[in-house]
């Protein structure tokens, strides 16, 4: 019987599947309730392998904060390139982050600020986000209304709060 052959990844594939991993680990348990035996398994590599690929947990939340923010301005480049400039404080104020996994890592990264380097991914994902809007031709106002409701969001998000909990109509923008 002839041995099917063996496809090997490459060490960016393994990043990858890595980063996706992780992103689940963390929105589910934060910074500091996540291992890295668990994001390996997740990713079916070795530890160390894990630490060949992502010096530190540090190392590898950062990369899954940076994850973020990437995919955040995708979003939003999606969203609103296509926006007149004269329509796109009408349409940010529309704007919700919908993926739940994004708004939970964002939600404990705010968290984890008392890391230094954490605390600098977690401005530098916001800092992009201002600029790309800005960029756009957002209001300073339309961009702080965006970002706090967001975060907003995300913490109802958290809690479980959502439009058929009974507290909703109180609760939700």
């Amino acid at each position: 019987m002839a041995n099917p052959k063996r496809v090997l990844s490459t060490a960016e594939d393994r990043r990858v599947d890595v980063l996706t991993a992780a992103t689940a680990a963390f929105a589910l348990r934060g910074y500091f309730g996540t291992n890295t035996t668990e994001v390996a398994h997740a990713s079916g590599i070795s530890q160390a392998y894990l630490y060949r690929l992502y010096d530190s947990k540090e190392a590898l939340f950062i990369a899954v904060l940076n994850h973020v923010k990437l995919r955040i301005r995708d979003d939003l480049r999606s969203t609103f390139d296509s926006v007149p400039t004269d329509q796109i404080d009408a349409a940010l104020a529309k704007q919700r982050a919908v993926d739940h996994d994004i708004a939970m890592v964002l939600l404990h990264a705010v968290a984890a600020c008392v890391v230094p380097a954490v605390a600098e991914a977690v401005r530098d994902c916001y800092q992009d986000q201002l600029e790309f809007l800005r960029g756009r031709g957002a209001s300073v106002e339309a961009v702080r209304r965006y970002l706090s409701e967001a975060q907003y969001s995300n913490a109802l998000q958290a809690a479980g709060i959502d439009s058929s909990s009974a507290s909703s109509e109180l609760l939700l923008p």
